[in-house]
């Protein structure tokens, strides 16, 4: 059904039916249906009728926002406000911080060190930390060897970490010419490490993803297209111990991975063109990556300018997935848009939503999918247009308890009360930063401040954010 223009944003009716209960008969599902073949008009009064059933079922919950928009795009907020609690100064000087958990809830962090100062490095190897009490302290790994001599002949510049289904914490560390996979379990315990020769160039800024028990997906990032790939594809079914000779994702664009960890889905989002208009493109494997169709993706949407960095894909629970993408068109002078685009059904079909919650530079925004169907969103931003000296720049995040039927409408705040950085380099906050959902349902997020004045002087940190008990709006 092809719904008028002004309904276009409503959501499909399949992920309504989805939502509702299905009692033996001529249930309710069955008469919107019915009600759908009909003439126009009746399909958008059946449909009205669902969203109302839907919002009465609800209570106006954070997952729907009670139907208002954004700040910055009409009157109110979407949501509650997450409650975010102190902020923790890693005292480690690196930048472009990653994240992720395991299912216990503890937390691992690695991060690029400062390649200026060689004073602030205790290991050769990229930072790797972790918590085990939600973030207030962070340690390197201590056992065995981890931070002995043999760790530091482990030279790293980047890494990115991942986590199983049976919680084995993969840290994947490059320094541009090769790459180390570093294995732990129990809560930070080290397994083994693996020398891995570089991939078809460079591996600048890899991307790792878990799955299964042992199964690893791996995008080497060239620096530029390589035999038909910026990115090429790599497969692990032993922990890391061997992979595959890898695969080309089409064209030079930007590229992300993420793949269901008890699940058998594996995504790959790519964009079709670099700092120019471009088509947001999604590659899916059903069978834990060991085939895909790299020559038929998926359109998710199109692009109108610019994107300031890679578009970056979550997997959901029950089929969906999230795909956060920016357009940068005139950005310096009017602010950045950001969006993201929805799946309910694995890949197969995308509704998309702008999530531009005010007029802004909102840079490298980061988006992940956690559990009982929860989502966020967090970016760097300042509000001081056109983008100049006095420019300040903030941590910017929110959290909505429910996306289960693929509603994207959280309220944004600021989550750490200092400023990150006042001026007009674009760079000077770098290009990555996450945020996980643990499983008790926070956001985490790691960060960093700029130091000044070289390219690599930023400090790392981190805050933890809740939402209120209640979604009943107040």
């Amino acid at each position: 059904m092809k719904l008028p223009k002004a309904f276009s944003s409503l959501p499909r009716p399949s992920r309504l039916f989805k939502a509702l209960p299905r009692p033996k008969g001529l249930g309710l599902p069955q008469v919107v249906r019915r009600t759908f073949e009909g003439r126009r008009e009746r399909q958008v009064a059946a449909l009205a009728v669902v969203l109302v059933l839907l919002g009465a079922l609800f209570l106006g919950g954070a997952g729907f926002g009670g139907g208002r928009p954004p700040p910055g795009q009409g009157e109110g907020p979407r949501g509650p406000d997450v409650s975010w609690g102190p902020t923790v100064n890693l005292n480690a000087a690196g930048y472009e911080p990653g994240i992720a958990s395991d299912s216990t809830g503890a937390l691992y962090m690695t991060a690029h060190k400062n390649l200026d100062d060689k004073t602030t490095w205790p290991y050769l190897a990229s930072w790797f930390l972790m918590s085990l009490d939600q973030g207030q302290s962070w340690v390197s790994p201590s056992e065995p060897r981890i931070r002995g001599n043999w760790w530091k002949t482990f030279l790293g510049d980047e890494g990115d970490i991942a986590v199983d289904a049976a919680d084995n914490v993969y840290f994947v560390d490059t320094y541009l010419l090769d790459n180390h996979i570093h294995v732990f379990r129990d809560q930070g315990v080290w397994d083994h490490s693996v020398r891995i020769q570089k991939s078809t160039g460079l591996d600048d800024r890899p991307w790792i993803a878990g799955q299964a028990n042992g199964v690893l997906h791996y995008l080497g990032n060239n620096g530029a297209e390589v035999a038909g790939g910026r990115y090429w594809y790599y497969r692990s079914e032993n922990q890391g111990l061997t992979w595959t000779a890898g695969d080309p994702v089409p064209g030079n664009g930007w590229a992300h991975i993420d793949a269901e960890r008890t699940g058998d889905h594996v995504y790959v989002v790519s964009e079709s063109e670099v700092d120019a208009p471009a088509d947001i493109l999604v590659y899916v494997s059903e069978n834990q990556g060991r085939t895909f169709d790299f020559s038929n993706p998926v359109v998710v949407a199109h692009r109108d300018g610019p994107g300031r960095e890679y578009p970056v894909v979550t997997a959901g629970d029950n089929g969906l997935v999230y795909v956060l993408w920016n357009d940068a068109s005139d950005g310096i002078e009017n602010g950045t848009r950001l969006f993201v685009g929805v799946s309910d059904d694995f890949g197969k079909t995308w509704n998309t939503t702008e999530v531009t919650p005010f007029k802004g530079f909102l840079d490298y925004p980061t988006i992940n999918a956690g559990p009982d169907g929860r989502l966020a969103v967090a970016f760097y931003g300042t509000t001081d247009l056109p983008v100049s000296g006095n420019s300040t720049w903030y941590l910017y995040a929110g959290m909505q308890r429910s996306a289960l039927f693929g509603e994207v409408a959280m309220n944004f705040s600021i989550a750490s009360e200092e400023p990150l950085y006042q001026g007009d380099d674009l760079h000077a906050l770098h290009d990555f930063f996450e945020v996980v959902i643990t499983p008790d349902g926070a956001l985490n997020v790691a960060f960093q401040h700029y130091d000044g004045p070289c390219n690599g002087c930023s400090s790392l940190y981190f805050v933890r954010g809740e939402l209120p008990e209640t979604t009943r709006p107040q």
